[in-house]
């Protein structure tokens, strides 16, 4: 893994040297420098991102000064999903993306979040790069497939714009890097949320109502809100035995493929530190509340609460595409993940402990 100022230079020497000081680089810097037990096929995987991401501060910082007006756009009545991670926000991101006045965020727009009209890449070649990095995920962690399944052209998570600051939840997944994760339970992300929104604002046109997703939010509802002023929150509910076991076994599937020595115990710690911690700080912010279970029960009566929530009718066109795609999508239609909390040092007694207040709001 090369230093910060030779991925620099790397991410210039084919974006175009950056005008001023490179933003963020204090995350990357701490990024880099927290994580530990990295494999050969880890380290290549955290600098090719972190090139990628460098590129992509640069392409946006370029567009915005050719289009100024870009940064102006409103960001009207957004929603948001959010919840502990394994809660069902991806069912529910994906039932709400099929209705045609929600704008969703495209894989293939997350690696690459500048309008192809720029004078980059046509959305064509974006989408075929994307099918190639999806590949090679694929193949270097096979069993993820079961966990989360992402397609080209499908809806992605928007904590993938966060990347693009070094403050994400997904780079705290992937590797084991302590000083970081400290600092990302923490940082307000003020200035990460306001480079998000400036990001969606170069992706919208005229009109837009974006539906975005990522239980990354949890812990920095605030920060979200802040930038993306008179958004609804949506925030999906699980029992925590279940949601903290399934993330935990998320990360460590992750992180096989890029430590060699993954202990189970340690990621169980994390991914129950992780998960309260945010949870903590998403009380008292008003949302909308889902239940996990309610939503694959009923999905379409989920649906219609959402809209409700929001208020905005449910579209009779929409609630039938809602009805098709859960027949057509069934539960572990990509095969079944099995996890326990035993698997990782923990049992339902510390799990009850570390969420305190919202064990009691959840048996209520």
């Amino acid at each position: 893994m090369s230093g910060v100022g030779a991925l620099v230079a790397e991410a210039a020497a084919r974006a175009g040297p950056w005008p001023g000081d490179v933003p963020f680089l204090d995350n990357l810097e701490l990024l880099v420098g927290s994580c530990r037990g990295l494999n050969t096929v880890g380290a290549e995987v955290l600098h090719k991102a972190a090139v990628r991401h460098l590129r992509n501060l640069r392409y946006l910082r370029a567009y915005v000064d050719e289009h100024p007006d870009a940064a102006r756009r409103p960001l009207d009545g957004a929603v948001v999903i959010s919840g502990l991670p394994r809660t069902g926000t991806t069912l529910l991101h994906n039932l709400l993306a099929l209705d045609p006045d929600h704008r969703v965020l495209r894989f293939w727009e997350a690696l690459h979040p500048v309008p192809p009209d720029a004078g980059g890449p046509p959305a064509e070649a974006l989408q075929a790069q994307a099918e190639r990095w999806l590949d090679g995920f694929r193949r270097l962690v096979p069993a993820f497939g079961a966990i989360h399944r992402a397609t080209a052209t499908g809806p992605e998570e928007c904590d993938a714009l966060l990347q693009n600051t070094f403050a994400s939840q997904h780079f705290d997944d992937m590797f084991d890097a302590p000083a970081y994760s400290s600092w990302m339970a923490g940082a307000p992300l003020t200035d990460e949320y306001a480079h998000y929104a400036l990001q969606l604002r170069v992706l919208s046109g005229p009109g837009t109502r974006w539906a975005l997703k990522s239980p990354s939010h949890l812990g920095h509802l605030d920060a979200l809100l802040a930038a993306l002023p008179g958004a609804s929150v949506v925030l999906l509910h699980r029992h925590p035995h279940e949601a903290v076991a399934s993330y935990a076994s998320l990360i460590r599937t992750l992180r096989r493929a890029y430590s060699d020595e993954v202990s189970s115990d340690d990621v169980g710690r994390q991914a129950l530190a992780r998960t309260s911690t945010a949870m903590r700080r998403a009380l008292g912010v008003p949302v909308i509340d889902v239940s996990y279970a309610e939503l694959v029960r009923d999905p379409v009566a989920v649906v219609r609460s959402v809209y409700a929530g929001v208020g905005r009718p449910l579209d009779a066109g929409v609630e039938a595409a809602v009805r098709a795609w859960t027949v057509a999508h069934p539960q572990h239609e990509h095969g079944p993940h099995r996890y326990d909390l035993a698997e990782f040092g923990l049992t339902g007694d510390q799990v009850d402990a570390a969420f305190g207040d919202y064990m009691e709001r959840f048996r209520s």
